[in-house]
């Protein structure tokens, strides 16, 4: 056969190929195989049924009714039942056409078009590939797919039809199967073929591969061929004892094996493999991924159980969502009931359409548990303080912070100053989507309010928070003062209620916030400043520092009960002022969850709409794996 190489006007000459056909019962099965050889085998391609002492005649009768269709087909038949290693091994050595490479062809197979040119042509893409072998739909690692379990043949061809071209045309291999393996001539003159020891089957192509692979030759995916494989139970109930026993020959041999099987799924697999299986016909999985959420109730979980809440409302039937679980499950048990859950530690692996995470990335391995589930990944960036305040940072967390935006799929942050603030700190543009939050008051009802009893001053321990400073500007005043978050100094604020932040049910938040004349938001630092919102939501006049984002909310809410200072030395003197003043409606009224809710699912049915960015997906694990391989986790 003739083909043009790699330099441009070169013809290269390529060997013949002989193909046997081992075959044992099963006459219609061989009677498929070679009615797809007649279509799609090359003419010049030798053909040889080896009939390894089938009881009756049934094998020659196929072979003598495929005579008519195939030019150049033989027929041998053993005396006895030698086993697939000796069958193959015996035909090689007599059979086999001098200077040809060998096809080793089940019975059970069916051939497509092109596949045994694309398989040789990829066999003569490098010096170095020995064994080729197609992707199929039952084919070990070379099935399509192979995460997630096999599907039937011919939803497994039509994945396959999809993902042909999404593929590089050929990857290296930790081995070959020997449903269907077409074999270099110079590896066979050079090293035979199977080894006895492994008689009657079991672990010889293994075994094949990795004594070949000792001198430097591979294994390779012909990804652009597709060879159904129809499997027979072979050896009945010898296969597991077979097995057992030819896996310990072929460890002790060659101790490299499992581990590099191990090293290709791990490591090396295409992610493309990996999400095969959402290319078969289904309705689409969205993952809203609370793994990683921690069993305390602060401003990312309100933020997250939210949007949850109002997503399920308005995501419709026609897409399937699941609730991502961990170490918090049972801590929210009562914001998770009636979703869909999924828990990666307890539960089978399932793949996802969409992963969404409604909050930030904070370390490597939760990253690679989100690239894991979902070819299409979106998150919601909040703040980057955790590397604005060096004593928060760390070069990991600054790097993943970046790698993550640069390579997730959509980015939403939750304000124009979030947004900026990111950019100006990595001196980079990024593509955000920008989603202010919405509040937990559906209206902003003034009129009739009861004035509240007392300050409250929301807050935590981090220092730009200002909870301390707040309460030492007003700790003298002759107002009532609540604060929730932070830790109290009992020596020095003894007269204040103070509730630690973490465990207050949010209908005690609720009431918090009801019965509050006014809220000092006293933060130095924040992506938006969820309290502000509700609060004026309510009616309740707002104190908070002049900072941009607290601008932004100005904007946003155009309300006259939001007040900004310059210092927090300005707080009780506005405190005063505004105390026993009337409060005043807001201009527009406060946005809501459910509007919110209904902007983020229409960016994840756009993003579900879309094919899946392959480049990106594979500069993703890319990285993942870097970082993995130098045992990062």
């Amino acid at each position: 056969m003739m083909s043009r190489g790699p330099d441009a006007g070169k013809v290269e000459q390529r060997p013949g190929v002989s193909i046997l056909i081992p075959a044992y019962g099963a006459a219609e099965a061989l009677e498929v195989c070679l009615g797809s050889l007649a279509r799609y085998a090359p003419p010049d391609y030798a053909i040889t049924i080896l009939d390894d002492g089938t009881p009756d005649d049934s094998i020659e009768k196929v072979y003598r009714a495929a005579q008519r269709r195939i030019v150049r087909l033989g027929y041998y038949r053993s005396d006895a039942n030698r086993g697939f290693v000796s069958i193959c091994n015996w035909g090689y050595k007599n059979i086999r056409e001098p200077g040809c490479d060998l096809l080793l062809l089940n019975s059970d197979t069916e051939v497509t078009a092109g596949s045994l040119e694309e398989m040789q042509a990829v066999l003569y893409l490098h010096d170095r590939h020995a064994v080729v072998t197609p992707r199929s739909n039952n084919g070990t690692i070379f099935s399509v797919p192979w995460v997630g379990g096999l599907l039937p043949e011919n939803e497994s061809y039509e994945v396959w039809s999809k993902l042909r071209h999404l593929l590089p045309r050929y990857q290296v291999m930790p081995t070959a199967v020997g449903f269907c393996m077409m074999i270099k001539n110079e590896a066979l003159e050079r090293f035979g073929l199977f080894d006895e020891i492994y008689s009657p089957g079991y672990n010889e192509e293994n075994d094949f591969v990795c004594r070949i692979n000792r001198f430097g030759y591979s294994a390779v995916s012909a990804n652009w061929a597709y060879v159904y494989h129809r499997e027979r139970g072979s050896f009945g109930q010898r296969r597991a004892a077979l097995e057992a026993a030819n896996s310990k020959k072929l460890t002790d041999r060659y101790p490299e094996y499992h581990r590099k099987v191990d090293d290709y799924s791990r490591y090396f697999m295409d992610p493309v493999e990996v999400f095969a299986r959402l290319y078969a016909p289904h309705k689409p999985r969205f993952l809203f991924d609370l793994r990683d959420l921690q069993p305390s109730r602060y401003g990312t979980s309100e933020v997250a159980f939210n949007l949850l809440r109002e997503i399920g409302q308005c995501l419709g039937q026609d897409i399937e969502l699941y609730v991502g679980v961990g170490d918090a499950r049972s801590f929210f048990a009562a914001e998770l009931a009636g979703f869909k859950l999924y828990d990666s530690r307890s539960d089978d692996l399932m793949l996802f359409d969409l992963a969404f995470r409604p909050f930030q990335i904070f370390a490597w391995t939760e990253f690679r548990n989100l690239n894991m589930v979902a070819p299409r990944l979106c998150y919601l960036l909040h703040d980057i303080i955790m590397v604005r305040c060096e004593y928060l940072n760390s070069p990991e967390r600054q790097i993943l912070f970046r790698k993550a935006a640069e390579l997730s799929d959509r980015v939403i942050t939750i304000s124009e100053y979030s947004k900026q603030d990111f950019e100006r700190f990595y001196g980079m543009s990024m593509p955000m989507s920008i989603e202010h939050h919405g509040t937990m008051f559906a209206t902003n009802k003034v009129d009739g309010r009861t004035a509240g009893s007392y300050i409250l001053i929301m807050g935590n321990n981090y220092a730009h928070k200002g909870v301390r400073e707040a309460v030492e500007q007003l700790q003298d005043s002759p107002w009532p003062i609540v604060v929730i978050g932070g830790e109290p100094d009992r020596t020095v604020h003894h007269s204040i209620s103070w509730y630690k932040s973490g465990a207050i049910p949010p209908q005690e938040i609720s009431d918090l916030f009801r019965s509050a004349r006014m809220l000092v938001y006293p933060s130095h630092y924040e992506g938006f400043g969820l309290p502000v919102i509700d609060a004026l939501a309510l009616g309740i006049p707002v104190i908070a520092l002049d900072t941009a984002i607290n601008r932004e909310l100005a904007d946003l809410t155009a309300d006259p009960n939001l007040h900004r200072i310059s210092s927090i030395h300005d707080l009780t003197a506005l405190v005063s002022r505004l105390f026993d003043q009337q409060v005043t409606s807001p201009a527009r009224p406060a946005r809501t969850w459910s509007q919110v809710a209904e902007e983020y699912v229409a960016i994840f049915r756009e993003m579900l709409s879309q094919p899946v960015d392959v480049d990106r997906l594979r500069r993703r694990w890319e990285l993942i794996r870097t970082v993995q391989s130098v045992g990062r986790w």
